[in-house]
């Protein structure tokens, strides 16, 4: 199984957010951060070299949502699905439980938020709860599993800041 975990692109300021009347979930992307949500969009197709990806997963959240429908026509257009295993506080096991049901020879996008993304990857890589990376917005980590996707097995074949993705696309 292949995953990429993608962090979501910039998004509206929470305190802006909230004068206006916005929840945290309500957060939108902003212009820019749309931009180069798309530019690394770009660099990821890049990355992939052709390879599929089956589906991207995304949280509950808005600029995460707008974060996946930018990503899909720089990789194939695969079909989008909402997980609250992705929401944040949702933990790894959470996410861990939830790909447990996928097929393991799936190769997927998982847009989600920070500190849970990079805890997410962590876990996946060590399965301890230290988290030995971290992802900025529109950044993308790419993890290898030998099956399904549990802590302890993954192998990291690519971390790339979204500054980065850019430079490639």
């Amino acid at each position: 199984m292949d995953i990429i975990a993608f962090r979501h692109g910039i998004a509206l300021d929470r305190e802006e957010a909230h004068d206006m009347g916005l929840s945290d979930e309500e957060r939108p992307l902003t212009d820019k951060g749309r931009r180069r949500t798309r530019a690394a969009a770009a660099g990821l197709r890049a990355c992939l070299e052709g390879q599929a990806v089956d589906t991207i997963v995304c949280s509950l959240l808005l600029r995460a949502q707008q974060t996946a429908e930018l990503l899909a026509p720089y990789v194939g257009e695969p079909p989008l699905v909402e997980s609250a295993a992705l929401n944040p506080g949702a933990g790894p096991e959470a996410l861990d439980t939830w790909l447990h049901g996928r097929p393991t020879d799936e190769s997927l996008i998982l847009v989600g938020h920070e500190p849970d993304l990079s805890a997410w990857v962590s876990w996946g890589l060590t399965r301890k709860r230290d988290r030995v990376l971290s992802l900025k917005k529109a950044g993308a980590a790419c993890l290898e599993f030998p099956g399904p996707a549990e802590g302890g097995t993954g192998t990291l074949r690519w971390q790339l800041t979204a500054g980065q993705l850019r430079a490639l696309g």
